[in-house]
């Protein structure tokens, strides 16, 4: 792959670098070029006119270029000599008269440098064509566009030589993460890729690689402590039921022991079954959430009498008012969670709140409290703290809770003081 893509890149910037440099000396070439034949045809003016111009014109004939001819406006020859018996002469002497500004034209093996002119003579004013043979001139310039091009070329290669240097540098840090990553699987997720340390792409690649891997090491590190949980909360009811079954297999005429095994079996199996569907829950991402705006009083006022109903020894107050936007289903499993979550820690004195303000609702509770050390912690599965071991239930409710909260695009805060009681409150998303 990376050889590949080593030659695509040298090759790539080798062509837009010879592209580049191609333009830059073909206009160097070409300005070059101007500026010769504009000194040439400055001078070639300056003497032909001087000739022309002198009705003595004898003596000048000697500065005149060598082989230099001149032709009026009407295709007359009057000075020099040229090969009017050509074959394609008619048509040079066609392009000649057609002359604006100085070019070269080809007659036979000769090539002539074409310039229009118009000159004051004695008798008056008059235009002609001057053709000087192109020699000279024309071997100059094809000598500076062999040097243009043996120049074209040794830059060319140059630049193809330092252009491979160059990327074989580049891109050798990401060879050597590319055969890192390679070697790294599920087994050890502990290792990490080269990161080279600078502020360039592939450093930043590294970076984000090595990030990626945190992730996949602590999301896989959560799933071995998620299966370890789970077989150890199962293990206990599991084990309830087995030996209960035992009893009514030993007893299967005694009526007492076989309807208290029963009982306690069908109880179990609820808590499994209640254990599997928030399991199932947790492990399910939320992907459909339909966010609305409701009013928070009206809706607590609703859920406290489902809850009177429910856990008749507590006495609800709902406390506030205010609107915001959530999930109302959702918004219902999370209120629920926390008020069994309430009225689980709340022994003493049977009491639970439900107060709301705009955008945001909230539980509170005058139960045992949390200490500060374990707020971070309660929203783990299966977490308990020492203060809760002895109370039903799998440490499920509050992972559910903060999952389904930040599902809404919300998030949950607890506030909390031993002895004293909790109050866990939602914010929930903005509309």
């Amino acid at each position: 792959m990376f050889s590949t893509l080593k030659w695509r890149l040298t090759i790539t910037q080798t062509i837009l670098f010879s592209l580049v440099l191609g333009l830059g000396l073909l206009l160097a070439y070409n300005v070059t070029k101007q500026v010769h034949i504009s000194r040439s045809v400055e001078l070639l003016r300056q003497t032909v006119t001087a000739y022309l111009r002198n009705p003595v014109r004898g003596a000048l004939r000697a500065g005149l270029p060598t082989g230099l001819v001149i032709i009026d406006s009407s295709g007359e020859v009057i000075l020099g000599t040229i090969d009017t018996e050509h074959e394609n002469y008619r048509k040079f002497l066609s392009h000649v008269l057609a002359t604006k500004k100085p070019t070269y034209l080809k007659l036979g093996n000769t090539e002539y440098l074409v310039v229009k002119l118009l000159v004051q003579t004695f008798v008056g004013q008059n235009e002609v064509y001057l053709l000087s043979p192109a020699g000279g001139i024309g071997d100059f310039l094809k000598l500076l566009a062999r040097m243009f091009l043996i120049l074209w070329l040794v830059f060319s290669l140059f630049s193809f030589l330092l252009g491979h240097y160059f990327v074989n540098r580049s891109l050798a840090p990401m060879k050597r993460i590319t055969e890192e990553l390679r070697n790294i699987n599920a087994s050890d997720l502990t290792r990490r890729v080269y990161d080279p340390g600078g502020t360039d792409e592939v450093s930043e690649l590294a970076r984000t690689i090595n990030e990626m891997l945190n992730r996949l090491q602590l999301g896989f590190e959560m799933q071995n402590d998620f299966v370890n949980d789970v077989s150890h909360e199962l293990r206990t009811p599991l084990t309830s039921i087995q030996g209960y079954a035992e009893l009514i297999e030993k007893f299967p005429t005694n009526g007492e022991i076989v309807m208290e095994s029963a009982r306690t079996i069908k109880e179990t199996v609820q808590q499994l079954t209640s254990l599997t569907e928030n399991l199932l829950t947790l492990s399910k991402p939320v992907t459909k959430v339909e966010i609305v705006k409701m009013d928070l009083r009206r809706f607590l006022q609703e859920e406290a009498e489902e809850f009177s109903k429910q856990f008749r020894d507590f006495a609800f107050e709902v406390e506030g008012e205010g609107y915001g936007c959530a999930d109302l289903r959702v918004l219902q499993i999370v209120l629920k969670a926390l008020v069994e979550n309430a009225v689980k820690f709340s022994a003493q004195e049977k009491r639970v709140v439900l107060r709301c303000g705009d955008g945001w609702v909230s539980v509170k509770d005058f139960g045992i409290g949390i200490d500060e050390s374990e707020r971070k912690k309660i929203f783990q599965r299966f977490y308990k703290s020492d203060r809760s071991r002895s109370t039903p239930g799998y440490g499920l409710g509050l992972a559910l809770v903060d999952k389904l909260v930040k599902a809404m695009g919300g998030s949950v805060e607890v506030v909390s003081e031993v002895g004293k009681g909790s109050e866990f409150i939602v914010k929930l998303p903005s509309c």
